[in-house]
């Protein structure tokens, strides 16, 4: 018995797309007006085809299209949120995301597929990609020509033309540092996001790595009146990562310890082994993270508070990007209340396979450190 009556009326008001109701082997069992309207078939045309002949990789492994067919229900239902290309009665193609959910009617096992066309959206991706190229061309390059003229003079000129004059050039100075660095984290975070960076994984010595990370906040920290240390616990241990982006995720996690710990404060860099690898914790002395803040902490643009952030400085990428590194090297990164105040950061990364095979180098490399 196919479904109908007041399911049939309950999916023709769902607002939110194209639905349609699949069986075993994904058999079109019942679809709304919505499908018609969006794939250019008729209502009888639907009834019986299997789900591919609106998404024709739909019933394959995620591999890709020449991979194995998927034959059970309950593989079909695996598939979620997934972006993949349809195709319309009249063989127009069209990008789509499509999610599954197994129900159950009159005991039968089905499937709810919901389609959603995704065109505008994935245009509207592209231009932001294609500002981000313009952006990362067009200002990377004379922001870091003025930066770079700004500091000449600052060591030059300072000391000869009247104090008004030196501090201005010395705020115009740490601005244009300010501008590099947010126009570099955006370029960073587009090009992780848009999967351009392809990461080359290798051994790598984790104490080193934090070390040179310490090091290249030291004259940051010193600036700010804040010490940075590796605490006397502090392991060594191999793992498997891309050494160029690990060195920027631990680098922003130090140097947004130290914009948030006092003057007179320390950050304390840990390394600890676990039994799947190893455990870098970076703690600051600063006033905590408000718990209203904590869920959206590794959010894009993400700030606590805005008058505290002018104070600090810094646009709310490095956390985020520290989250989509971290992610993509296979490991974990989170965070705890310090003892005493403060917040610990951590990252868990995976130890070395010592099998494994050897992977060619990658021109991909991050940019400055992002605060």
């Amino acid at each position: 018995m196919k479904p109908g009556g007041i399911l049939s009326s309950t999916i023709e008001a769902c607002p939110f797309g194209a639905v349609v109701f699949i069986e075993s082997l994904g058999v079109i069992v019942l679809a709304n007006s919505e499908v018609e309207r969006m794939f250019g078939y008729g209502h009888d045309e639907l009834i019986g085809q299997t789900i591919d002949i609106l998404v024709p990789t739909i019933l394959r492994e995620p591999e890709g299209e020449d991979s194995a067919p998927i034959s059970a229900l309950s593989q079909i239902c695996n598939v979620k949120k997934r972006k993949l290309t349809a195709s319309r009665k009249d063989g127009g193609k069209f990008q789509v995301e499509i999610g599954l959910n197994p129900i159950r009617y009159e005991g039968r096992p089905l499937a709810i597929a919901v389609i959603t066309d995704i065109s505008e959206r994935t245009r509207i991706e592209c231009v932001q990609r294609g500002f981000i190229t313009t952006v990362s061309h067009e200002l990377r390059t004379p922001l870091t020509s003025i930066a770079g003229a700004l500091s000449l003079m600052i060591q030059n000129v300072a000391s000869t033309i009247p104090a008004p004059a030196a501090r201005l050039l010395t705020i115009a100075y740490a601005n244009s540092q300010r501008l590099v660095q947010l126009v570099n984290g955006i370029v960073d975070m587009e090009n992780i996001e848009s999967g351009k960076v392809v990461f080359a994984m290798k051994r790598v010595d984790i104490r080193p790595m934090a070390e040179a990370a310490i090091e290249a906040n030291r004259i940051y920290a010193e600036a700010r009146g804040v010490r940075i240390r590796m605490a006397h616990t502090a392991v060594d241990g191999e793992i498997r990562s891309d050494p160029d982006w690990l060195l920027q995720a631990i680098g922003n996690l130090v140097s947004n310890a130290v914009k948030f710990s006092p003057a007179g404060e320390e950050v304390v860099v840990a390394i600890t082994k676990r039994d799947s690898g190893v455990r870098i914790e970076v703690r600051d002395r600063g006033c905590g993270i408000p718990d209203a803040f904590k869920p959206r902490i590794f959010e894009k643009f993400a700030q606590a508070d805005s008058t505290d952030t002018r104070t600090q400085g810094g646009a709310g990428l490095g956390l985020s990007i520290v989250k989509q590194i971290v992610t993509r090297l296979g490991g974990e990164v989170g965070f705890d209340d310090a003892p005493g105040g403060g917040t610990i950061f951590h990252v868990d990364l995976p130890a070395s396979e010592h099998n494994e095979a050897p992977v060619p180098e990658v021109a991909d490399a991050p940019s400055v450190a992002v605060q």
